[in-house]
């Protein structure tokens, strides 16, 4: 088996080293047992085969005991030994090759001694072992025949084995030669025979053999105990060994759990983490305790101070296992700012690799200066970045020096220290996306308080208290000693020679004892307000020049007293040394303001830009709310200004009251005031004036509402010179309005057939009336609502439904409002704003689009008896309306030579109109504003009274008899239209399938109300379709719908627009040769026909 295992052993190439083999012997102990027993029971076959004379007296010796009165004790010869025959003993066989192993034989077992626990476990040892001694063989009274071994079989002796040496062993001891330590003292063995010569012979021999033995017996004992020596040095380097293998093992073990468990615990910060920072320290003091690392770094990246390159600056420095937060973490005045094109940890950042360097100094890119202003000497570097895998960005890089055994940073260092980075990028990311939501949040939360606070402060335009607002905001978010924001408003930059920033808004908080920032000590904030000179700092600030210039963010970590970039404000006692600089540009890339903040303890990051950037919507909010109570202060001074210009113009003047005052006011009659036969063609203006003085005289005015007859005659002469001198919409015209309220409300108080009609109204509402007929076309243009909207003119910007009415209301406010105009001075304030209220009601119902709207409901009021009428509330209302309308129209109703007169000045208004509409637009204008077509007007005139005027004046006949010279005077110049245009060779009786031409203008206001009743405009040609237009109530606002694309589904313009396609179709059938044909006009917006 011994063979074998050494052959297996061979096979495996574990001899050819010693510590090979002694690995497996320590790991076998049997093998080793097993081979020495062997080789034992080797060499005692060798020794009998080499001396058949000692086997034969041996065994006759056991065979012939000696009689028991010798004193000595036999031992029976076994009986495997009594039973052989001598005689047939078979021959010698030739010797064995001797296998003699001394205890030096390197291939014994290397440095091992007989004591060696693992050397005889188990086994028995003859004298005759040629492992004992390298040249002596032991004869049986050698001493080292050791205790418990016997020269026979380990059987010989079964109860109790005694040595030469053993004290027990006496005089009357007999002892056979066979006994293992017979050389202890001088054998005497009596005998009552004399021992024959060959006995003799041999005792003589074993005497010798035995002194030679007790010679030897010391060298033995000197070499066993120095092999016993061996061997516990042996075993005590080998246990040795074990424990420091078992302990690195241990280790390792140790330090692979303590590095998941630190592992585990950051990873179970990261989402409650608010500061990058502190995460990172705790980080890089795990690796420099697990690597055994002198120090451990964090570098992060930014621009340099110019903006064209990056740099390394140190943010966490010497991190070591024992080291604080406050210690490691650096600021603007101790840390290390290194461009990224030096050094090691540059090439890290650049190539976006990790790098392990033995012997730094060695290295071609280590930069040797930290060392030499530390007085730290690098050694060897571990250094790998900390990359955003989503952004495919580097934002800093961590250093490891010098592990402190002195060894080499390895692979499964540099695995530890990826392990630790991964944490800090998460944690890193974590903060960030956390930040982000809390900007959003805040950025949500300022825009509302903005918005609250705003409403609060408009009527005031206090815009110096929302940019207070504004820069006190921003100390809340980023921490650092000034806060300054220049603002340029817009306006004031439009004006030649104004500065580019109007005002600043600076905030400085003084250095409090303790240190810039102690939290035990409130700083108090106060925000100041300058009006900039060209003197002041912000405009020489080459920080701010700079920012302007590119437009972007500047952020300057570190301002030396040396640099180009410095400020000394010895006004606040203010040195700059680090800044944050923000522009603010509005959409068209005008400047609305620079953010200048300064002096961050620890330096601007990017975390501050971000911040800056999640509130930029509120700053630009905030700068813009400015710009509009500035542009709304300047545009109201410039208000001012030409209400000055137009109040000095448009009052009467002392030469045209000097004139009248002392006039006295004419009766009625001799201007034909109490007639609807009332005519103004041949009176003058001053003669118009002391009418109107008669109607509010008979009104009872003066005496009712305390009104002085200067302050009237001011008024109205006032309401004349606004008027312009259009063809129509002039100052006559609203005389005659005026003069029709006039005789409608003095009808009603004369009526006896309806009841309550007298009473309809009150004093001041009539008083009321008359005034909102004055003044319900003031200022009028000469053009209609449609075209102004079209033009896109001032006014309809600022009236976006109905234009001219608004500003014919606004205008009679503004008149009333002059010094010395005040005609209601007298009233309390209720009343003044129910008169105002009533004035605008009456004013916007001049609007036609208003009158289709309620004309059916004021008919279906009619329908009842008179006694059953109500028009109480809304039903008052909408009576005025319908007077109103009645009073707009009344020119239809003059007589004959008035009416043809007038109608001539309102086409003549109307043709200019639609040349401007060919000059401006490039369209053709609708028929009866078509010059061209001047000769139409008998036809224009009769489509106006039936579709338009007829329902008017009937309604108001019917509502008081008093009206019907109203209808009479209508139909009347009907009949003379009429006979014009048969005169001029229309048939207007032919029927409608029989006509062609001659009813173009027949029924042309019910076609357009017809086509669409809810968005009607007058103007707009029944035979095309209308603008789209949106109704408010009881005004509108037209819009020009998108041409439809060729060949596109009409269905895709929706159910309101095929509904008026069908209308378009129906009026297109009733009239085929219409002039305003859809197919020629298509989507072309008219003016539209207000009066």
């Amino acid at each position: 088996m011994g063979s074998k295992l050494i052959d297996s052993v061979k096979s495996r190439a574990l001899l050819d080293r010693p510590q090979n083999v002694e690995c497996y012997l320590d790991s076998n102990p049997e093998f080793l047992a097993k081979y020495l027993q062997r080789k034992m029971h080797s060499a005692v076959t060798n020794y009998l085969e080499n001396n058949p004379s000692f086997l034969t007296e041996y065994i006759r010796y056991k065979s012939h005991p000696v009689p028991d009165d010798d004193g000595l004790k036999r031992t029976p010869l076994p009986r495997r030994l009594a039973s052989i025959d001598l005689k047939n003993c078979p021959p010698e066989l030739p010797p064995k090759p001797k296998m003699r192993m001394t205890l030096s034989d390197p291939q014994f077992a290397k440095g091992m001694t007989l004591s060696d626990p693992q050397f005889a476990k188990d086994m028995s040892m003859t004298l005759n072992d040629q492992l004992i001694l390298k040249d002596t063989r032991l004869t049986p009274g050698d001493p080292l025949v050791a205790k418990d071994t016997t020269l026979s079989e380990p059987k010989a002796t079964k109860n109790e084995r005694k040595t030469f040496s053993d004290p027990k062993v006496g005089k009357d001891t007999p002892m056979a030669l066979s006994e293992p330590q017979v050389a202890k003292r001088p054998l005497n063995v009596p005998s009552r025979r004399p021992l024959a010569p060959i006995e003799e012979t041999k005792a003589r021999h074993l005497s010798e053999s035995l002194s030679s033995i007790e010679e030897t017996h010391n060298d033995v004992t000197k070499r066993k105990t120095s092999i016993k020596e061996s061997g516990r040095r042996f075993a005590i380097r080998r246990r040795k060994d074990r424990e420091k293998t078992t302990k690195s093992e241990r280790d390792k073990a140790v330090q692979l759990a303590t590095e998941h468990s630190l592992l585990i615990e950051l990873a179970r910060e990261i989402p409650t983490v608010e500061n990058p920072d502190q995460f990172c320290f705790k980080a890089l003091k795990c690796v420099a305790e697990l690597l055994g690392a002198e120090r451990c770094s964090l570098f992060w990246i930014r621009d340099s101070a110019k903006g064209d390159s990056k740099e390394l600056v140190s943010r966490l420095w010497n991190v070591t296992p024992k080291s604080t937060f406050e210690q490691a973490v650096c600021d603007t005045r101790n840390q290390l700012v290194v461009p990224l094109d030096i050094g090691l940890a540059g090439e890290v950042a650049k190539t976006k690799t990790s790098i392990n360097v033995t012997s730094v100094y060695e290295h071609p890119k280590f930069n040797k200066t930290i060392d030499e202003k530390t007085g730290f000497e690098s050694r060897d570097l571990l250094c790998q970045p900390i990359i955003i895998e989503r952004e495919d960005r580097v934002i800093g890089v961590v250093e490891v020096l010098n592990k402190k055994s002195k060894e080499p940073f390895t692979s499964q260092d540099e695995e530890v220290l990826e392990h630790f980075i991964v944490l800090c990028d998460g944690a890193i990311q974590n903060c960030r996306n956390t930040a982000q939501i809390n900007r959003l949040q805040q950025g949500a939360r300022l825009q509302e308080e903005l918005s609250s606070r705003v409403a609060h402060l408009w009527p005031a335009r206090a815009y110096d208290d929302i940019l207070k607002e504004l820069v006190l905001q921003v100390s809340e978010l980023v921490q650092c000693e000034r806060y300054t924001l220049a603002v340029a408003l817009i306006d004031n930059c439009n004006i030649e020679g104004s500065l580019q920033f109007a005002r600043s808004y600076d905030m400085l908080l003084q250095k409090p004892k303790g240190g810039l920032f102690d939290e035990e000590e409130e700083v108090k904030k106060v925000v100041d307000m300058t009006k900039l000179k060209k003197s002041d700092w912000v405009f020489s600030h080459k920080v701010i020049k700079k920012t302007l210039e590119t437009k972007k963010t500047v952020n300057m970590s570190k301002i030396t007293p040396f640099s180009e970039f410095k400020l000394e404000d010895e006004k606040r006692g203010f040195s700059l040394k680090t800044v944050l600089c923000v522009p603010f540009y509005d959409g068209t890339d005008r400047l609305l303001g620079v953010l200048h903040l300064g002096n961050k303890k620890t330096g601007f990051d990017e975390n501050d830009e971000a911040t800056i950037e999640s509130i930029r919507p509120y700053l630009m909010n905030g700068l813009l709310f400015a710009n509009g109570f500035n542009s709304i202060t300047i545009n109201k001074a410039k208000t001012d200004v030409s209400d000055e210009i137009v109040r000095f113009h448009t009052r009467c003047t002392e030469n045209e009251f000097e004139r009248v005052k002392n006039e006295p006011i004419p009766d009625g009659e001799k201007y034909n005031l109490y007639e609807f036969t009332f005519s103004d063609l041949l009176m003058s203006d001053d003669e118009t004036v002391m009418a109107c003085m008669r109607m509010f005289k008979d009104l009872d005015a003066f005496n009712l509402f305390k009104i002085r007859q200067e302050t009237m005659l001011r008024w109205v002469i006032s309401v004349r010179r606004c008027y312009r001198p259009v063809y129509y919409h002039n100052w006559r015209h609203g005389l005659n309005v005026a003069h029709t309220m006039f005789l409608l409300l003095d009808r009603m108080n004369k009526d006896d057939q309806t009841p309550g009609l007298p009473t309809m109204f009150t004093d001041r509402e009539k008083f009321t009336l008359v005034v909102a007929c004055f003044c319900h076309d003031i200022d009028h243009r000469g053009t209609n609502n449609a075209f102004l909207i079209r033009a896109a003119a001032p006014m309809a910007i600022l009236y976006n439904t109905s234009t001219l009415e608004n500003h014919h209301y606004d205008t009679c406010l503004r008149i009333s409002s002059m010094e010395g105009n005040n005609i209601f001075e007298s009233f309390t304030e209720n009343e003044f704003s129910d008169t105002c209220e009533l004035v605008k009601h009456a004013i916007l119902a001049t609007d036609l689009a208003l009158y289709f709207q309620r004309r059916n409901t004021f008919k279906g009021l009619l329908e009842k008896k008179p006694q059953e009428r109500d028009f109480s509330d809304g039903n008052r209302m909408l009576l005025m309306s319908m007077m109103m309308t009645a009073c707009d129209l009344s020119s239809i109703t003059k007589p004959w030579e008035v009416q043809q007169k007038m109608a001539h000045l309102v086409t003549s208004e109307f043709y200019d109109q639609g040349d401007m509409e060919r000059k401006l637009f490039g369209t053709e204008p609708m028929p009866m504003m078509d010059r061209s077509k001047a000769g139409d007007l008998p036809k224009m005139q009769i489509g106006f009274i039936d579709g338009v005027c007829s329902m008017a004046y009937e309604m108001m006949a019917d509502f008081c008899p008093g009206y019907a010279p109203l209808r009479d005077g209508m139909m009347n110049n009907r009949q003379h239209w009429k006979d014009a245009a048969i005169a001029q060779g229309h048939d207007l009786d032919a029927p409608k399938t029989q006509k062609k031409d001659e009813d173009e203008y027949g029924s042309l206001w019910v076609k357009y109300w017809n086509m669409d009743p809810e968005n009607f405009i007058w103007g707009i040609d029944p035979n095309e379709v209308p603008p789209e237009v949106v109704i408010e109530k009881v005004v509108f606002s037209p819009k020009k719908k998108a041409k439809p694309s060729p060949g596109g589904d009409r269905e895709a313009q929706g159910t309101e627009v095929k509904k008026k396609r069908n209308r378009r179709n129906k009026v297109a059938a009733e009239e085929p040769n219409a002039p305003g044909a859809a197919t020629e006009t298509e989507n072309k917006s008219k003016a539209c026909l207000v009066m």
